[in-house]
């Protein structure tokens, strides 16, 4: 009995460490400057006005163009540095394109590929430079894969945001998990 006692003693212990661990753990990591830093560098002010307007461009596609390819981005000499591949788009008057079964392919400086992106659809604002992914999403690039649901990314900012169910394939980490 006494052996039954320690053991459920140890277990809640152990059981109350890892609950302390996990509560104290993300409010340390909240107040840390440096992490709150790196979170908020890209708040939700850039994608949430193109997935407001998602619906209405959506319904708005009555006359779409099937199978286009059009540059979506440039280098600094001119060569494209991303283009749009999809199975059906309508570029609008102001600038706006929608496009559904989406490929981004994009291009090193000297033209040779350096990555996809893919989606099941995406608005993409060419003045802005920037785009948003609604579905399932894609991005492949050195060797590294992202997946998730939804997705906004900057050509600008050189950078993207998976929204949900986030996973991520690399080979840049070690596999020594265990000693962090």
């Amino acid at each position: 009995m006494a052996w039954c006692a320690e053991q459920r003693r140890r277990i809640r212990r152990a059981a109350l460490a890892a609950f302390a661990a996990c509560v104290a753990w993300p409010a340390a990591a909240a107040e840390d400057p440096d992490v709150a830093r790196w979170f908020n560098r890209h708040d939700d002010a850039a994608w949430r006005p193109l997935a407001a307007r998602w619906p209405a461009v959506k319904a708005a596609m009555t006359a779409p163009v099937e199978n286009l390819a059009l540059p979506l981005d440039y280098h600094a000499d001119g060569r494209v540095r991303a283009r749009l591949r999809a199975k059906k788009a309508q570029v609008f008057a102001d600038g706006m394109i929608f496009a559904e079964d989406v490929v981004v392919e994009l291009l090193t400086a000297e033209g040779g590929p350096d990555g996809t992106l893919t989606a099941e659809g995406c608005l993409f604002d060419r003045e802005a430079r920037h785009g948003y992914c609604d579905g399932r999403v894609t991005v492949e690039k050195d060797g590294d894969r992202l997946k998730g649901r939804g997705m906004y990314f900057s050509m600008a900012g050189e950078y993207i945001k998976i929204m949900a169910e986030c996973e991520i394939r690399t080979h840049r980490i070690r596999n020594n998990f265990g000693r962090f």
